[in-house]
């Protein structure tokens, strides 16, 4: 079992359907949605969500 330190708290969106979760991604590279096996559309294949740390996003209601 993987050292809880080795273990990231990430974003992550199915590869299939786009969909978005909090996710963890073990030190093996592997990435597994928080609470859930598989995304609501049956997929298990995720991606971490890149973003630019520091940058919020606008605000769409102003």
């Amino acid at each position: 079992m993987a050292n809880r330190d080795d273990v990231s708290r990430e974003l992550a969106e199915c590869t299939k359907c786009g969909a978005v979760y909090a996710a963890r991604q073990w030190p093996d590279g592997t990435i597994k949605a928080i609470g859930s096996e598989r995304c609501r559309c049956g997929s298990a294949e995720f991606a971490v969500v890149e973003t630019d740390e520091g940058t919020v996003p606008p605000d769409e209601t102003k």
